[in-house]
């Protein structure tokens, strides 16, 4: 019955979904400035931002060598941590 009739109710949530036109209520301006700075990162809230990152990672290598200091690699499940696939 449910297999039956699921192409209805898709139809009808569809429908019902553009039906109702809600709209996004703007923003004041005043409250837009004050949101705007509690979202903003603030000053020294995020330090590892100030660190020269190496996207390159056999002058990372390098540098690391000369430097006798470890070497931190990043990445992500697709190999791409910076999103250049």
């Amino acid at each position: 019955m449910i297999v039956k009739t699921l192409p209805a109710w898709l139809v009808l949530g569809v429908a019902f979904t553009f039906a109702r036109g809600d709209t996004v209520p703007e923003i004041a301006t005043a409250d837009f400035e004050r949101l705007l700075a509690a979202i903003k990162p603030q000053q020294g809230e995020s330090p590892w931002r100030q660190i020269p990152w190496l996207t390159n990672v056999t002058e990372a290598r390098r540098k690391a060598s000369a430097e006798n200091k470890p070497l931190v690699v990043f990445t992500a499940a697709d190999g791409s941590p910076l999103s250049r696939t």
